[in-house]
Formats: structure tokens, C-alpha cells, sequence
């Protein structure tokens, strides 16, 4: 199926975890703009990996991904003085 995304691979499992790793020892709080980034990632991957499965709770898990990502987009145009 040419329309479906890429399965995620073992790396970027492992590269994003890294990344989760590293955000939960910084003792610098991220930044909006970081949120948005970091939470782009996991909802392409969540998204994806639901696209590839036959478990709903995969596809619930992906759709919680993408909440958290509208809320750091929404957060970041608070932060840029975007919000009212």
C-alpha cells in the first residue's frame, strides 16, 4: 500500500527513547518550541505504528499522541504571544 507510511524501525524506537531519556534527566525545563518538536516525533511514530496494527488501543494511544502535540503547538503560541 503506497498511501500508508513507513513501519517505524528499531532505530527510531531507539533514537526517540533516547530522547525521552534525555528530557527526563535535563534538569533544564524545555522549552515550548522543544515540546513542539519532541512531541511531533512521538505522534509520527505512535501514528505510525498504529497505522501498521490491528490493536485499537494502538490507534487510542497514537490519538493521545496528537493531543499532546495540539497542546504544546497551542502552549508555543501562547508562550509567542499568539494566544488571547
Amino acid at each position: 500500500m503506497a498511501d500508508q507510511p513507513p513501519p517505524v524501525s528499531p532505530r527510531e524506537i531507539s533514537e526517540f527513547l533516547a530522547l525521552v531519556r534525555e528530557r527526563s534527566t535535563n534538569r533544564v525545563p524545555s522549552t515550548p518550541a522543544e515540546d513542539v518538536v519532541f512531541f511531533e516525533r512521538k505522534a509520527d511514530l505512535l501514528s505510525r505504528i498504529a497505522v501498521h496494527s490491528f490493536d485499537p488501543e494502538a490507534v487510542e494511544v497514537a490519538a493521545i499522541a496528537r493531543a499532546q502535540l495540539d497542546a504544546a503547538r497551542s502552549r508555543l503560541a501562547d508562550s509567542a504571544g499568539g494566544g488571547c
